[in-house]
Formats: C-alpha cells, sequence, structure tokens
C-alpha cells in the first residue's frame, strides 16, 4: 500500500485558495485534508503522508504504521 498526499491550497497540485471556487476536486481536496484520522484524532491536512485503508478510512501514515506495528 502505498502513502498518498495532498498538495496544500495555491500550489501546482493543490486546491484554489479561494475556499468558494466551486471546482469539485477543490472541494474533495479540502474534504479529504479536514477528515479526521480515527487514530489520533487530527485532521490529516496538507503536505502529511497517509493511507485511505478500508478499516479505518483516512488514517495518517504513521498513525496507522504504530498502531499495526509496522
Amino acid at each position: 500500500m502505498a502513502a498518498g498526499f495532498l498538495s496544500p491550497p495555491g500550489t501546482q497540485y493543490g486546491p484554489c485558495i479561494d475556499e468558494i471556487c466551486g471546482h469539485t476536486d477543490c472541494k474533495a481536496t479540502r474534504d479529504m485534508a479536514a477528515a479526521i484520522c480515527p487514530l489520533c484524532g487530527h485532521p490529516i491536512g496538507y503536505d502529511r503522508r497517509f493511507y485511505k485503508t478500508d478499516n479505518y478510512g483516512l488514517v495518517h501514515d504513521l498513525c496507522l504504521e504504530e498502531a499495526e506495528g509496522i
């Protein structure tokens, strides 16, 4: 399983800086960044590696690796 990351707003691959831009992809990226990691209780955020799992949903890479003893 490969970890992903979300580019911050205003960067080449990130969402628009304007939060009301109306782009579907920008909204999806913002929603993913706002999702709460079920293991630590903090948002997934930008420029931070995460996994999308069947068991946990979106979870920080380090949180999952600690929980799984990887």
